[in-house]
Formats: C-alpha cells, sequence, structure tokens
C-alpha cells in the first residue's frame, strides 16, 4: 500500500510545468475527492477525466509522493495526509475547529484520558484536534489520521448519526470491502449509540484500549463531527469511562449549539 511521504514539496522543475500540466493534476485531485462513488480506482479516474490512463498513472503517482493522494489496499486513492492538513486549515476559515480543540483540553483536564475530535473530510474522517494524557501509558493518535468509521468509537458515533446514503460513502470511503454488509452487522451498535448518545470501544479497535465517543450534530441532527475519550482499560475502567460520558455530551452539544 503505497502512501505519500507528506514532507517533500514539489520541485522546483515540477512547479515550472505548463499550466496545463497544474490543470490536469488539480483536475484529477478534485475528482479523486469530490466524484460521485469516490473513492476511485485508476481507470475509474480515467474515465471521469477522460484522460488516457497512462498519463492519470503518472500524476496519481505524483499526487501520492506528494502527500495529497493516498492508495489504499484495494488500490483506490483517498484525500492523503498532506491534503487533510490543507482541508483542516481551510476550514478554520468557514467555521473554526478552536471550539473542538478548546473541548478536547477540557476533557482531557477533567479525566486525565486523551481526547479526540474527529471530522468528515469527503468520504473519509479524520482527527482534527487531539490532547494527550500527562500519563507515560496512554493512547496515541495524531491529527490528520484515519478514523476507521466500522471499527472505532468515535466513527461509530459519527456513523449513528448520518443517514444511510453517508453511511455507506464513509464505509466505502474507508475501503470496506463489503460495505452494505458492514452497515447491516454494525446496525444494532448503531441504533444502540443513537439511543444512548454516544458508542462504546471495549477493546475492539485496540487490545486493552478503552472508548466512550459522541457525535457534534448540527441543527439537523445530523453529524458534522465527533468527541472521544480513551485510555488503557486497566486504568479506565467501565465505571470511569461511563462516569465520563456526561461531560463528553455536555461539550459535544455545546459545540454543536454554536454552529
Amino acid at each position: 500500500m503505497a502512501e505519500g511521504t507528506g514532507g517533500r514539496r514539489p520541485a522546483a522543475s515540477e512547479n515550472t510545468k505548463s499550466p496545463s500540466y497544474m490543470g490536469r493534476i488539480l483536475n484529477l485531485l478534485e475528482l479523486s475527492v469530490i466524484s460521485d462513488g469516490a473513492p476511485l480506482t485508476l481507470s475509474e479516474l480515467a474515465a471521469a477525466a477522460d484522460a488516457p490512463l497512462s498519463t492519470v498513472s503518472r500524476l496519481t503517482a505524483q499526487l501520492v509522493t506528494w502527500g495529497f493522494l493516498h492508495e489504499t489496499a484495494a488500490h483506490r486513492f483517498v484525500p492523503g495526509r498532506r491534503l487533510a492538513v490543507m482541508a483542516f486549515a481551510v476550514s478554520e476559515h468557514l467555521y473554526s475547529n478552536d471550539r473542538l480543540q478548546q473541548a478536547t483540553r477540557l476533557l482531557t483536564g477533567i479525566t486525565g484520558e486523551s481526547t479526540t475530535a474527529g471530522r468528515i473530510v469527503g468520504n473519509s474522517m479524520f482527527i482534527i484536534a487531539r490532547t494527550e494524557s500527562e500519563q507515560p501509558l496512554r493512547a496515541v493518535n495524531r491529527v490528520g489520521e484515519l478514523i476507521p468509521p466500522d471499527r472505532s468509537a468515535l466513527g461509530k458515533a459519527i456513523m449513528s448519526r448520518l443517514p444511510r446514503s453517508r453511511q455507506l460513502a464513509l464505509l466505502r470511503g474507508a475501503d470496506v470491502e463489503d460495505p452494505e454488509g458492514t452497515l447491516e452487522k454494525m446496525q444494532p451498535e448503531l441504533d444502540e449509540a443513537r439511543r444512548l448518545g454516544y458508542a462504546v470501544d471495549e477493546e475492539t479497535y485496540s487490545v486493552g484500549l478503552r472508548c466512550r465517543a459522541t457525535a457534534v450534530t448540527g441543527p439537523d441532527g445530523v453529524a458534522v463531527a465527533g468527541l472521544s475519550i480513551s485510555g488503557p482499560s486497566a486504568r479506565f475502567t467501565h465505571d470511569i469511562a461511563e462516569s465520563a460520558v456526561p461531560a463528553l455530551r455536555r461539550e459535544a452539544a455545546a459545540i454543536g449549539d454554536m454552529r
């Protein structure tokens, strides 16, 4: 599975290519993120761009190298970490993530455990804010990392407050092999998360890790983001995790009211 380094900038010689080159590569980047049915394979991208497969192969390889795209194990192209970070910066101009970052700091201060905020970008979920526990043994993640919609509590919390079409799009975006079948298996858990107002992970996503998560919803009740608290199950016991839920839900509700 190929992934961009996220660190290398285009070389000077690449920057001076003709406008037609830059136009093609930017058009391809746009198609890979917002096309119906995304994420797309190489041949699907070529068809969408109405361009030769060899050209699209070369351009997507360049975008992967730069970190703007990421090729999944199923050879589909999703936003890379560098593109995700750019998207977060752009979203700051439309809706500030400061409140989400403040919420992660507050919740970590209350619980002593790591807190994460995630948002949907295109057909993928990404971590957009994070406050780590000060404990030496803790759950560690980075801003810009993908959130599994089918395995993590944060992903399930967000999924529980989305229409079916968006649920399936996110599962496809996560390269889930059988989106329809996976969603059917998830449905009881999603229904429970919607009923309770939060999702639970008891060492399913990662052995030894316990998590509670809830969705941040807009005025229409549809998820726009999510918050989660996670920690080692030996320290973040079931009772402690449950006691953290009211604060978690209060912060999510407060953020939703600010939109």
